[in-house]
Protein backbone atom coordinates (compact mmCIF):
# COMPACT_ATOMS: atom_id res chain seq x y z
CA UNK A 1 0.00 0.00 0.00
CA UNK A 2 2.67 2.26 0.76
CA UNK A 3 4.55 1.19 -2.17
CA UNK A 4 1.51 2.45 -4.09
CA UNK A 5 1.56 5.73 -2.80
CA UNK A 6 5.13 6.68 -3.31
CA UNK A 7 5.00 5.25 -6.62
CA UNK A 8 1.91 7.75 -7.68
CA UNK A 9 3.66 10.65 -5.84
CA UNK A 10 7.09 9.79 -7.94
CA UNK A 11 4.77 9.79 -10.73
CA UNK A 12 3.20 12.87 -10.69
CA UNK A 13 5.91 14.68 -9.58
CA UNK A 14 7.85 13.25 -12.65
CA UNK A 15 4.36 14.76 -14.98
CA UNK A 16 4.73 17.81 -12.97
CA UNK A 17 7.77 18.15 -14.24
CA UNK A 18 7.54 17.78 -17.67
CA UNK A 19 5.09 21.17 -17.07
CA UNK A 20 7.78 22.86 -15.21
CA UNK A 21 10.63 23.59 -17.88
CA UNK A 22 8.50 24.89 -20.69
CA UNK A 23 6.03 27.31 -18.39
CA UNK A 24 9.48 28.99 -16.79
CA UNK A 25 10.74 29.36 -20.33
CA UNK A 26 7.71 30.87 -21.70
CA UNK A 27 7.64 32.81 -18.72
CA UNK A 28 10.98 34.47 -18.99
CA UNK A 29 10.39 34.66 -22.35
CA UNK A 30 7.46 36.89 -21.81
CA UNK A 31 9.82 38.91 -19.18
CA UNK A 32 11.94 39.41 -21.80
CA UNK A 33 9.75 40.40 -24.50
CA UNK A 34 8.21 43.24 -21.95
CA UNK A 35 11.48 44.65 -21.60
CA UNK A 36 12.18 45.20 -25.32
CA UNK A 37 8.50 46.39 -26.00
CA UNK A 38 9.16 49.20 -23.84
CA UNK A 39 12.82 49.87 -26.08
CA UNK A 40 10.97 49.53 -29.20
CA UNK A 41 8.25 51.76 -27.69
CA UNK A 42 5.27 49.07 -28.06
CA UNK A 43 1.69 51.20 -26.96
CA UNK A 44 -0.52 49.66 -24.44
CA UNK A 45 -2.47 48.34 -27.30
CA UNK A 46 -0.53 46.18 -29.05
CA UNK A 47 1.53 44.94 -26.36
CA UNK A 48 -0.69 41.62 -26.19
CA UNK A 49 0.09 40.94 -30.05
CA UNK A 50 3.79 41.89 -29.08
CA UNK A 51 3.98 39.29 -26.68
CA UNK A 52 2.44 36.53 -28.63
CA UNK A 53 4.27 37.00 -32.20
CA UNK A 54 7.66 37.39 -29.83
CA UNK A 55 6.95 34.06 -27.69
CA UNK A 56 5.65 31.83 -30.35
CA UNK A 57 7.83 28.80 -30.02
CA UNK A 58 7.39 28.86 -25.81
CA UNK A 59 3.92 29.59 -26.08
CA UNK A 60 3.26 26.35 -28.65
CA UNK A 61 5.99 24.34 -26.43
CA UNK A 62 3.57 25.09 -23.10
CA UNK A 63 0.37 24.60 -24.61
CA UNK A 64 1.36 21.43 -25.81
CA UNK A 65 2.80 19.90 -22.60
CA UNK A 66 -0.19 21.41 -20.73
CA UNK A 67 -2.17 19.52 -23.35
CA UNK A 68 -0.30 16.33 -22.78
CA UNK A 69 -0.37 16.64 -19.03
CA UNK A 70 -4.39 17.10 -18.74
CA UNK A 71 -4.33 14.32 -21.42
CA UNK A 72 -2.68 12.03 -18.84
CA UNK A 73 -4.48 13.04 -16.01
CA UNK A 74 -8.15 11.71 -18.04
CA UNK A 75 -9.14 14.89 -20.04
CA UNK A 76 -10.58 14.94 -23.46
CA UNK A 77 -8.20 16.30 -26.17
CA UNK A 78 -10.64 19.26 -26.49
CA UNK A 79 -11.12 20.20 -23.06
CA UNK A 80 -7.33 20.01 -22.63
CA UNK A 81 -6.53 22.61 -26.01
CA UNK A 82 -9.33 24.62 -24.63
CA UNK A 83 -7.52 24.50 -20.90
CA UNK A 84 -4.09 25.13 -22.33
CA UNK A 85 -5.20 27.80 -24.01
CA UNK A 86 -6.80 29.57 -20.96
CA UNK A 87 -3.79 29.21 -19.53
CA UNK A 88 -1.42 30.39 -21.74
CA UNK A 89 -3.73 33.07 -22.26
CA UNK A 90 -3.70 34.10 -18.27
CA UNK A 91 -0.01 33.96 -18.79
CA UNK A 92 -0.21 36.67 -21.22
CA UNK A 93 -2.12 38.79 -19.78
CA UNK A 94 -0.07 39.63 -16.63
CA UNK A 95 2.74 41.36 -18.02
CA UNK A 96 0.38 42.81 -20.65
CA UNK A 97 -1.76 44.18 -18.00
CA UNK A 98 1.46 45.36 -16.48
CA UNK A 99 2.69 47.01 -19.35
CA UNK A 100 -0.62 49.17 -20.32
CA UNK A 101 -0.46 50.34 -16.68
CA UNK A 102 3.64 51.38 -16.85
CA UNK A 103 2.65 53.14 -20.18
CA UNK A 104 -0.25 54.80 -18.38
CA UNK A 105 2.10 56.24 -16.19
CA UNK A 106 4.63 57.21 -18.30
CA UNK A 107 2.91 58.89 -20.67
CA UNK A 108 3.49 62.84 -20.26
CA UNK A 109 0.30 64.47 -18.31
CA UNK A 110 -1.41 67.08 -20.96
CA UNK A 111 -0.73 70.43 -20.38
CA UNK A 112 -3.65 73.32 -19.97
CA UNK A 113 -3.73 75.57 -23.04
CA UNK A 114 -1.59 78.71 -22.44
CA UNK A 115 -3.66 81.48 -21.85
CA UNK A 116 -3.05 85.29 -23.12
CA UNK A 117 -2.82 88.39 -20.84
CA UNK A 118 -5.96 89.43 -23.03
CA UNK A 119 -8.40 86.77 -23.03
CA UNK A 120 -7.42 87.12 -18.79
CA UNK A 121 -8.58 90.98 -18.89
CA UNK A 122 -11.50 90.33 -21.81
CA UNK A 123 -12.97 87.41 -18.82
CA UNK A 124 -15.58 88.75 -16.90
CA UNK A 125 -15.08 88.43 -13.06
CA UNK A 126 -17.64 87.06 -10.52
CA UNK A 127 -19.58 89.13 -8.43
CA UNK A 128 -19.74 88.78 -4.57
CA UNK A 129 -23.07 87.42 -3.41
CA UNK A 130 -25.26 89.81 -1.93
CA UNK A 131 -25.10 89.89 1.77
CA UNK A 132 -28.70 88.75 3.27
CA UNK A 133 -30.31 90.66 5.86
CA UNK A 134 -31.89 87.32 7.10
CA UNK A 135 -31.15 86.11 10.36
CA UNK A 136 -30.28 82.43 11.10
CA UNK A 137 -32.60 80.50 12.89
CA UNK A 138 -31.02 79.56 16.67
CA UNK A 139 -29.54 76.08 16.64
CA UNK A 140 -31.04 73.56 19.10
CA UNK A 141 -29.42 72.80 22.51
CA UNK A 142 -27.01 69.62 22.79
CA UNK A 143 -28.91 66.71 24.42
CA UNK A 144 -27.07 65.88 27.69
CA UNK A 145 -24.43 63.13 27.40
CA UNK A 146 -26.10 61.18 30.34
CA UNK A 147 -29.27 60.54 31.68
CA UNK A 148 -30.57 62.77 34.60
CA UNK A 149 -30.70 60.58 38.06
CA UNK A 150 -33.50 59.64 39.40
Amino acid sequence: MIGLLIASAINLAGLQASITAPTTAFRSCLREAAAKAKTDKVTGDGIEAYLRSACTGSMGSLKEALIEFRLKNGMTRKAAASDAEMTVNDYVSTPADNYKFMASQDAPKSQAPAVSSATVASTPKPQAPAVSSVTPAPTPASAPSQPPKP
